[in-house]
């Protein structure tokens, strides 16, 4: 079996680059014909603000020939805090979850497909402490009970940077008591691999047995004054092979694509025209002042 990983699509009709690079990337993926297409989240420019982009993002998903499942990300339905305490600049709220839902289905999934058992999660709830928090856990709980395979996760933010015990705190990862929780529970089943994206950089490693594979963004590379350097920055998109027992994966990054610059792309982004400023006036890495 064969699935298309793609993420981070930043799709809304403002958004004339990323859609462009879409639809080059979405007829790329109507040639490999694969058996399904995964959406890895950030599937709009801010559906959360405005869930225009979502109808808008559909139209433009409904280019592919395969089906679709997506998980959602940040942009999607609000983010959840890093740490507890913490401020996020548009927080996951039950109407703008709801909202996703009624325009992309499920924002958690599970399929049992070529002996392997997927499951999709929504990372942006895990630490955010609404009753859908709970409900997602108790549904795993069950999903990974019955689960006789191996099993595949797909969430929209890494689980961790380097191992699961880092400290670091930061919007890109999962939050440490969250994901203590997740990998309590994953611990019990044959995890072979958690596919995300968030990062906008490719990424493969592999811990205790797992490979952690990030995807890139089919949209725009962050630069490194902006974003720390940990991976690949290249835009692009994966092929998943699946057999019993067995995956492969293999990124993509197609001559097709244009690797567009976050920091040229205001009519997406408006904030960035403040960062851009800053980066001119100081000369410095910004760090971790990052969508990510």
């Amino acid at each position: 079996m064969r699935i298309a990983l793609v993420s981070d699509t930043h799709l809304a009709d403002r958004a004339t680059a990323f859609v462009a690079n879409w639809r080059v990337l979405a007829g790329l993926i109507n040639a490999d014909a694969p058996d399904l297409v995964v959406h890895l989240g950030d599937i709009t420019v801010d559906g959360a603000g405005d869930p225009a982009e979502h109808t808008q993002a559909l139209a433009e998903l409904a280019r592919l020939h395969a089906p679709l499942l997506a998980v959602p990300g940040n942009h999607d339905l609000g983010d959840n805090p890093p740490a507890p305490g913490m401020a996020v600049s548009s927080l996951v709220l039950p109407a703008r979850l709801a909202a996703y839902d009624a325009a992309f289905g499920p924002d958690r999934w599970q399929r049992d497909l070529a002996g392997f058992r997927l499951i999709g999660i929504n990372a942006q709830l895990l630490g955010s402490g609404l009753d859908a928090e709970a409900d997602q856990f108790a549904w795993l709980d069950a999903a990974l009970a019955t689960a006789d395979r191996p099993v595949g996760l797909f969430l929209h933010k890494p689980l961790f940077r380097d191992a699961p015990d880092d400290t670091e705190i930061h919007v890109r990862y999962v939050p440490a008591a969250p994901r203590a929780r997740l990998l309590a529970l994953l611990d019990r089943v044959d995890l072979r691999f958690v596919i995300s994206g968030h990062a906008h950089q490719a990424r493969r490693l592999h811990r205790g047995g797992v490979e952690h594979l990030w995807m890139p963004s089919t949209a725009f590379i962050i630069p490194d004054a902006v974003q720390e350097r940990i991976g690949d920055k290249r835009v692009g998109y994966a092929l998943l092979t699946l057999a019993p027992d067995d995956h492969a994966i293999t990124f993509r990054h197609p001559a097709g694509l244009t690797d567009h610059d976050l920091l040229d792309h205001a009519e997406a982004y408006p904030g960035v025209i403040a960062l851009r400023d800053r980066l001119a006036r100081s000369g410095a890495d910004t760090g971790t002042a990052s969508l990510t």
